[in-house]
């Protein structure tokens, strides 16, 4: 096949994974409305068979928040590097995180009620009276007593030791019985907070994920989008064996409530969206076309069973702060599996790792990615000249190929084995041309992934480019926003086109539309990020540079028939394997004859 035949099946290989990642997530949305229905249905016949009261179980009602007396806020920050939580008694939880340094960014800010907000629904409030106990520079007390006669104390402690992080605090809930019942209840959840893009067009990022016994997934907001054959979903409900944590998550940020203790345990969890009153950009202000939501979650604590004077306590981990895979893989609990690269994800790790290793030795996030794309380009030099060879080759051949053509043009199978038969002769692999663009498809997508998620980048300037992980956006013309390095790459591109060698028996419509492919390379990369932009101009650039010292250095490849081995004559060898000991095979003859016969 030539070089258009094998743009178009990749493409087909690229539509075929996206259709089959969307199968996956269907299947996945329709199990969780599965679980949810059946929960519904389990908590309707529960509401339905009437309540025997007992000494030792309590009867199972609906949570009403009780009238709370009004009591003055008490409030507290703790500081830890560039992050501040600022918490407080009314729910006695992180009413926001503020992210200094180059994040400067407010988290939780759209929330209903604060981080640590025990519920007794999942989608409730906490309706507990809290008084701030203690305090001082790294902790803080909160107390409160529900109507049922539970005393709650939460501790909220600013980490230390090997695995600690500015972004991670620690949080001690503390349940006592002081009733003269036994107080058994598999519904107390703890809220995770609430998650909003930073602006209107990052909302398709926020979603919610989840880690059960290490088998982590997630949902992003085109979860609740309205779906053309079902119902409409409203919130997702559903209950893990083995949650070890779970939170609420956007492009660069995320909410990570961890249950830190030595043995997993069940519970649930559950997450929703509302729609924000004032929308998130300025701009949008009175737009009633436009929407902005908040996503809420909530996970459930294991089975509280409790005697009268009786307490448990329950250790979690919150981390508020960058997705940034390195830091998270540093304070562990398998927290860096919330970074979803994708089908790429190792490829995605290991260029995160290269791009930070870059960053630390030119103190600079473009000149980092230059370098990455520099380190992959020297990585694939060999395969690309190997490549380029077999394309001038395949060139030199076009003569000949299309005297098949024409010699064989009402017989196609014929002339297919033909032309089979003619790069053999010659030695041609006419796959050779085409590998580096399989090899470049992982790690472009795998590269595409780090960059887009890269908290890392967010702020970070070079030369003229603002916010590399933002378009370059750097004047406007006639309302059309001008992003330079995006017009750099489609120029670097067809440049790019004009030295590859293209074989001779490509067609005018083939030219065609092989000459297209920047023009639509263009079109989807306009917006994408500038670092994405810069690593695609790097690549162009370095491939130009490459093609021109090839032809300085490197002679031009001869069309020269290879030499075929001729065939051995005489019987095939032995299999040593059903002869091992070298037994020579016995001649067949005349048996002899029989004594007596």
């Amino acid at each position: 096949m030539d070089r258009k035949s094998w743009i178009i099946v990749t493409l087909c290989v690229i539509l075929m994974g996206v259709n089959w990642h969307y199968m996956q997530e269907n299947q996945k949305a329709a199990q969780a409305e599965a679980a949810r229905k059946q929960q519904e249905e389990a908590a309707k016949k529960t509401a339905e068979t009437p309540a025997v009261p007992s000494a030792t179980a309590p009867v199972a009602t609906t949570p009403v928040a009780p009238v709370a007396p009004v009591v003055p806020e008490e409030t507290h920050s703790l500081t830890a590097g560039s992050v501040t939580f600022e918490l407080t008694s009314k729910g006695g939880g992180i009413a926001r995180a503020v992210l200094a340094g180059t994040d400067r960014v407010t988290l939780n800010k759209n929330a209903v009620e604060p981080i640590g907000a025990l519920r007794r629904e999942p989608a409730g409030l906490d309706a507990i009276v809290y008084k701030l106990t203690a305090k001082s520079e790294k902790s803080a007390t909160f107390e409160g007593t529900s109507a049922e006669g539970i005393v709650v104390t939460k501790t909220y402690t600013l980490t230390e030791g090997k695995e600690s992080d500015e972004h991670l605090i620690d949080l001690a809930i503390t349940l006592k019985n002081t009733g003269a019942a036994q107080h058994r209840s598999e519904e107390y959840y703890l809220y995770a907070g609430a998650s909003s893009a930073l602006k209107h067009d990052d909302a398709r990022y926020e979603g919610f994920f989840w880690n059960d016994a290490g088998d982590a997934d997630y949902y992003q907001s085109d979860f609740f989008a309205k779906p053309w054959f079902s119902e409409l979903k409203t919130e997702f409900r559903q209950s893990f064996e083995a949650l070890r944590y779970a939170g609420v998550m956007g492009r660069f940020y995320t909410h990570i409530v961890t249950r830190t203790a030595e043995k997993d345990a069940p519970a649930k969890f559950w997450s929703s969206r509302r729609k924000l009153a004032q929308p998130i950009d300025a701009a949008h202000a009175g737009k009633t076309d436009i929407e902005d939501h908040a996503y809420d979650a909530s996970l459930g604590l294991p089975t509280i069973d409790l005697a009268p004077g009786a307490s448990v306590t329950e250790n979690y981990q919150i981390y508020l702060g960058p997705k940034e895979y390195d830091r998270l893989s540093k304070i562990g609990k398998q927290r860096s599996f919330a970074m979803f690269y994708g089908w790429f994800k190792p490829i995605s790790i290991f260029l995160s790792w290269v791009m930070r290793w870059t960053h630390d030795m030119t103190g600079n996030w473009g000149a980092a990615v230059i370098l990455l794309t520099i380190f992959v380009r020297l990585c694939l030099w060999p395969i690309h000249a190997k490549s380029t060879g077999t394309m001038k080759r395949m060139g030199l051949l076009g003569p000949l190929m299309k005297e098949l053509q024409e010699k064989y043009k009402d017989n196609p199978q014929q002339q297919q084995m033909e032309v089979m038969k003619l790069y053999k002769e010659y030695g041609v692999n006419p796959l050779g041309g085409c590998l580096p663009l399989f090899l470049q498809i992982p790690i472009f997508f795998g590269l595409y992934r780090v960059l887009e998620y890269a908290a890392e980048l967010r702020g970070q300037s070079w030369l003229w480019v603002q916010d590399l992980s933002a378009a370059d956006t750097v004047t406007q013309f006639m309302g059309f926003d001008v992003n330079p390095l995006p017009l750099i790459m489609g120029l670097t591109m067809v440049a790019q086109m004009k030295l590859t060698p293209q074989p001779q028996s490509m067609d005018k419509m083939q030219q065609r539309i092989f000459m297209l492919m920047p023009i639509f390379f263009l079109f989807i990369c306009y917006t994408f990020a500038a670092a994405l932009a810069l690593y695609w101009s790097t690549q162009n650039i370095f491939s130009i540079a490459q093609t021109w010292i090839m032809k300085l250095y490197v002679p031009e490849p001869k069309l020269e028939k290879v030499t075929q081995k001729p065939v051995p004559k005489g019987p095939p060898p032995q299999n040593p394997f059903f002869n091992p000991m070298g037994h020579k095979e016995k001649k067949k003859g005349p048996k002899p004859p029989r004594l007596g016969g």
